[in-house]
C-alpha cells in the first residue's frame, strides 16, 4: 500500500502524511560495531578451563593455549582439545560427561570363549606442546583422538590380555593380573608374545593333547617385552584405569558353574574324609587324653600324700626343734637370772662393806661423835615422853616426908643420862685448849 492508497483510504484530500528521515550516521554506527566484534571474533579467542587450544595461524605456525584465558588467533584457525579424556566402558550409562561412552569392550580368550569387559579410564593429553602439535596433525580433531587412538588402543590391549588366559582364569584367579597387564599394555605399548606349548589331558577319553597358547615374552632383566606405544609417542599418561567387572558368554559359565560344582564336590567329600578323620583322631586323643589325666590324678594323689607326710614330717621336727629351743631358751633365762642373782648379791656386799667401810671411817674421824649424840637424843626423847606421861607431883600434900617427889624425878633423869654417856662412851664436857 502507498502514500496515495493511504490518502485515498483516508477520504480526506486536506490529510498529510510526512515521512521519518533515518539518520545515516546511526547505521554507520552498527556498522562499524558489527565489524569490531567480526575483528574481535577473528582475532581473539578464550581458551576454558580443562581444556587447550591449537592455533593455526594464516602463515601455517601453529601454537597451542595450555592455560585458561584470552589467547590472540590473528585470523587462524582453533581446534579444542579436553585436557583429560575420559573413557567410560561400564554397564551403566556414565553419570557425567564423558569423551567415550560405550557398554563394556568385547574380548576373546585363550579357549575360544567371548565376553564384556566393564571399567573407567582417563587419559591426560600432553603438556607438551611438540607433543600436542604432533597429536594434532595426526588426529586434527577431539573426538579422532578419542575414537581412532585411545579406544582403539584400549580396546586392542584388552583383547591382547584375554588371549593370554582362559575364561576360568580371568573368571577366579587371574582377574588382578588382568587389570594389571591391560593397563601395562595401554599405557606402555603391547607385549611381545611367544607360542608355548603345553600338555593338557582330556577328562572323557585321558587322552594327551598338546596346545601351543601365547604367553609373555621377558627380557633378560625379567621384565615383560613392549611394542612401541602409541601413548608414549603422543606423550598421553594413563591417569586412571580400572576394571569394576566381566562379563561371559552362557556356555563359559555353564561349564564353570559344572566345575566349580564338581570341585566343590570333591572339597567337600575331602572335607568329610578329613572330618571323619579328625574325628577318629580327636576320639583316640580323648582317649589317651583320658587315660593320661586318670594317670596323672593318681600321681598327683600321690604326690599330695608324699607332700603330706614330708609337711607332718618337717612340722614335728620343727615343732621338736622349737621345744629344743625353748629349753635351751630357758636355761639360758635361767642362767641369766643366776649370774644376776650373784651379781646383785657382790654388790650389795661390795656395797655393804663400802658403806660399813665409810661409816667406819666416818667414825673413826669424829670418834662415833655424830652416832652416839644420835644415840643420845633418841633415849632422853623417849625418857622424856615417858616422865611427861607420869605424875611426879600429887593433887594433894598433907606433909613432907623425906625427899620431895621432884627431887626423885630429878635424880632419876641424872642417873639414866649418866648410865646412857657410860653406855656411849660420850664425853660430855667440854674441852678447854
Amino acid at each position: 500500500m502507498g502514500l496515495e492508497d493511504l490518502i485515498n483510504k483516508s477520504g480526506n484530500p486536506n490529510v498529510r502524511f510526512t515521512v521519518p528521515q533515518f539518520n545515516l550516521r546511526y547505521l554507520y554506527y552498527l556498522g562499524g560495531l558489527l565489524v569490531l566484534l567480526v575483528l574481535l571474533k577473528l582475532n581473539f579467542g578464550i581458551n576454558d578451563a580443562g581444556e587447550r587450544t591449537v592455533i593455526q595461524f594464516p602463515t601455517g605456525t601453529l601454537l597451542v593455549k595450555f592455560t585458561p584465558g584470552i589467547y590472540f588467533k590473528g585470523f587462524g584457525s582453533t581446534e579444542v582439545y579436553k585436557d583429560v579424556i575420559t573413557f567410560d566402558f561400564d554397564k551403566d550409562d556414565a553419570v557425567t560427561q564423558s569423551s567415550l561412552n560405550f557398554t563394556g569392550i568385547a574380548v576373546r580368550y585363550q579357549d575360544g570363549g567371548t565376553g564384556k569387559v566393564f571399567g573407567k579410564a582417563r587419559f591426560a593429553c600432553p603438556n607438551n606442546e611438540e607433543q600436542m602439535i604432533r597429536l594434532h596433525k595426526d588426529f586434527r580433531s577431539n573426538d579422532a583422538v578419542s575414537h581412532k587412538l585411545i579406544k582403539t588402543v584400549s580396546e586392542e590391549s584388552m583383547n591382547l590380555t584375554a588371549g593370554l588366559m582362559t575364561s576360568e582364569e580371568s573368571y577366579a584367579e587371574k582377574r588382578g593380573i588382568f587389570t594389571q597387564w591391560a593397563e601395562e599394555q595401554i599405557a606402555q605399548g603391547k607385549f611381545f608374545t611367544e607360542l608355548k606349548s603345553i600338555v593338557e589331558e582330556q577328562k572323557d577319553t585321558k587322552e594327551r593333547v598338546v596346545r601351543n597358547v601365547p604367553v609373555i615374552k621377558y627380557g633378560n632383566d625379567a621384565q615383560p617385552l613392549h611394542h612401541a606405544s602409541d601413548f608414549k609417542n603422543y606423550g598421553i599418561v594413563v591417569s586412571g584405569f580400572q576394571i569394576t567387572d566381566w562379563d561371559f558368554e552362557q556356555k563359559t559359565l555353564d561349564q564353570i558353574s559344572r566345575k566349580r560344582e564338581a570341585t566343590m564336590g570333591i572339597i567337600t567329600a575331602k572335607a568329610d574324609a578329613e572330618r571323619a578323620r579328625q574325628e577318629a583322631l580327636t576320639a583316640e586323643e580323648q582317649g589317651k587324653k583320658n587315660v593320661m589325666v586318670d594317670k596323672y590324678a593318681k600321681e598327683q594323689e600321690k604326690i599330695q600324700a608324699v607332700v603330706d607326710a614330708e609337711k607332718e614330717k618337717e612340722v614335728a621336727v620343727t615343732k621338736a626343734m622349737q621345744g629344743v629351743l625353748v629349753a635351751e631358751q630357758a636355761k639360758l633365762e635361767a642362767e641369766q637370772k643366776r649370774l644376776a642373782a650373784v651379781a646383785y648379791k657382790e654388790e650389795q656386799i661390795l656395797r655393804g662393806e663400802g658403806d660399813g667401810e665409810y661409816k667406819k671411817l666416818v667414825m673413826s674421824a669424829d670418834g662415833a661423835l655424830t652416832a652416839k649424840l644420835e644415840a643420845w637424843k633418841t633415849v632422853h626423847m623417849r625418857y622424856a615422853e615417858a616422865i611427861e606421861k607420869q605424875k611426879w607431883v600429887p593433887d594433894i600434900q598433907m606433909g613432907v616426908h623425906g625427899n620431895a617427889p621432884g627431887s626423885a624425878a630429878t635424880d632419876l633423869i641424872e642417873m639414866l643420862k649418866a648410865q646412857t654417856a657410860k653406855e656411849l662412851k660420850l664425853d660430855m664436857s667440854v674441852k678447854t685448849n
